[in-house]
């Protein structure tokens, strides 16, 4: 089916452009031959971008500014379904909307926020894979098959007015490349706030396992830092980022809550890196996930932010436990990484405590004591779980 973009607005032609049009026409799964482990990945139309099979989805991603600053951003998502809609590209920018005709572009949303790709990845997780980390795999799933936008009539899109009338049809089904078949045990992801109330009532009786599955617990968190209150101004043509008055106090501080809310995290939650993950195998974590971010949310509005930028902090800051269930094999490959980290940890504690106890900095030796119980503590906790797995 062809499909175009015409732009009765244009874009911003004043600024350097970078243009992404990405089309998916499927899900696959796809298999490690070295490690075996199990991905999905997505399908994509790299050659003619001027056409693409029905229920397709396109990304379309435009960036206009200079090298170092991104002046307009248009981000939007599109399934290829038959018609013609006028539409309007917001610019995530705030500055220069664009007007355009889509030929059989139907609009359906932008990004999603970071608090449901991490629930998406962990349910795709629950079901026994990985998202590939080369495309969005987490939006393709959310709008495939969460919301099944390939299925949906023209008349539920409330964003896109349809130019020409056409008389009602049956709905649609495109057949898509299937997702491979989830293991037999239908899988959900627990919410947080169930678990933490199950905590209180038992805290010891954490099971490692469900049905053949191994509970551990997945760290979702966005955390402030001190480009929130970062201020840009251009100067002979040069851009220049500072911060200045109440934005140099207020960025100091929210650096000082990062770092003091990665101590706390530290304390719980193993950072896992080859898996690029933080994860826990207790329940007393998901206390702790609550405590972070009250600590986060509680010291953000203590600060006086609003002088320098208005921000809704509980939507776009917090830290989260999430559950996810795991196949034994795939657990005890996780959490035996884990375990090599953590030791790792252990070891340069140890190794800078000896330095400091030579040196005779008292200070900072209490600091390295307390922060090696923490990991000790966290190292054996892991190694009893991992036990535990049959």
């Amino acid at each position: 089916m062809p499909i175009r973009i015409e732009y009765v607005d244009g874009l911003p032609a004043e600024y350097r452009k970078n243009i992404l049009f990405n089309i998916y026409t499927g899900l696959l799964e796809y298999v490690s031959p070295k490690t075996g482990r199990k991905y999905i990945v997505a399908e994509k139309k790299t050659w003619d971008t001027n056409v693409a099979p029905q229920g397709a989805l396109v990304m379309f991603y435009c960036s206009a500014g200079f090298r170092t600053y991104t002046e307009h951003a248009y981000y939007q998502w599109f399934v290829v379904d038959e018609g013609v809609y006028d539409y309007v590209l917001k610019d995530e920018k705030g500055k220069k909307d664009v007007r355009v005709r889509l030929i059989n572009l139907r609009p359906i949303g932008g990004g999603l926020d970071e608090k449901t790709l991490a629930e998406l990845k962990a349910e795709i997780m629950n079901k026994g894979y990985l998202p590939s980390q080369y495309d969005p795999i987490e939006t393709l799933y959310y709008y495939w098959i969460k919301q099944r936008v390939h299925e949906k009539p023209v008349a539920e899109e409330e964003e896109a007015t349809a130019v020409e009338e056409e008389e009602e049809t049956p709905e649609k089904q495109v057949e898509l490349p299937p997702l491979p078949e989830p293991p037999k045990i239908k899988l959900e992801v627990e919410p947080a706030s169930a678990t933490a109330s199950a905590t209180a009532m038992a805290p010891t009786a954490q099971q490692p396992q469900r049905q053949g599955l191994v509970k551990i617990y997945l760290l979702s968190m966005r955390l402030p830092s001190r480009y929130l209150v970062q201020q840009v101004k251009f100067e002979g043509g040069r851009e220049i980022r500072s911060w200045e008055g109440v934005a140099a106090e207020v960025a100091s501080k929210l650096e000082g809550i990062r770092r003091e809310a990665y101590d706390m995290i530290n304390r719980a939650f193993a950072h896992v890196e080859d898996y690029g993950v933080w994860i826990a195998v207790t329940d007393e974590a998901v206390k702790e996930a609550e405590k972070v971010s009250e600590f986060v949310r509680e010291k953000l509005k203590s600060l006086p932010l609003s002088q320098v930028k208005n921000i809704d902090i509980d939507k776009l800051y917090g830290v989260k436990a999430i559950p996810i269930y795991m196949e034994p094999e795939d657990a005890r490959e996780l959490l035996g990484v884990a375990v090599k980290h953590l030791s790792k940890d252990v070891e340069e504690l140890e190794a800078k405590i000896k330095e400091a106890e030579s040196q005779k900095k008292r200070k900072y030796l209490t600091q390295l004591e307390k922060d090696l119980n923490y990991k000790r503590a966290l190292l054996e906790a892991f190694k009893k779980y991992l036990d535990t797995i049959k």
